[in-house]
């Protein structure tokens, strides 16, 4: 008998999570990755790897690692750099990680690459931990009111919680 686990994997569906910073939206697709199959890695950690440690990191850190751990004290600086690596193709980002395998895009952070890029994705996820930490702002443009998101996980408790939320997610979409 074939499993839900396998299902997922089979079907493949391509799913963008969006959020603000420390939401969640790691947590959610380590989860997806964990019990499901899907395949992902962070925007950031995709774009860090693809332009920003080449152009910028190596100037500034001993190491990729160093560079990625101190993103967190240059959000307005890495969204600008993302911009730029997909400027004038803002679904760049998207499209080149879905063309590599991955299955979902965790953390896009403008609204012109969502714009871009929504066709791709079979659906769109909003984490949100608002109860607990305020909403992002100067690093991020996309709200989920412009988003306008397939589904929208409430992050505002427990661990167990939240993979309930995300089993429940998974039961709808699979």
């Amino acid at each position: 008998m074939i499993s839900r686990e396998d299902i997922g994997a089979l079907l493949n569906p391509k799913i963008l999570i969006l959020g603000s910073a420390r939401h969640g939206k790691d947590t959610v697709a380590e989860m997806l990755h964990r019990k499901y199959g899907f395949r992902f890695t962070s925007s950031s950690e995709f774009v860090g790897r693809e332009i920003i440690w080449e152009t910028w990191g190596k100037l500034n850190y001993p190491t990729f690692e160093a560079m990625f751990a101190d993103r967190v004290n240059h959000r307005q600086l890495w969204m600008e750099m993302i911009a730029q690596y997909n400027t004038p193709q803002k679904d760049r980002t998207a499209r080149t990680m879905l063309e590599r395998g991955y299955d979902l895009y965790v953390g896009m952070r403008r609204m012109d690459e969502y714009e871009a890029s929504r066709d791709l994705f079979d659906y769109i996820i909003w984490v949100d931990r608002s109860e607990h930490l305020p909403p992002e702002t100067g690093s991020m443009d996309i709200t989920p009111g412009l988003a306008q998101p397939d589904f929208t996980i409430h992050n505002n408790g427990t661990l167990e919680d939240l993979e309930r939320s995300v089993e429940k997610l998974m039961e709808e979409i699979l």
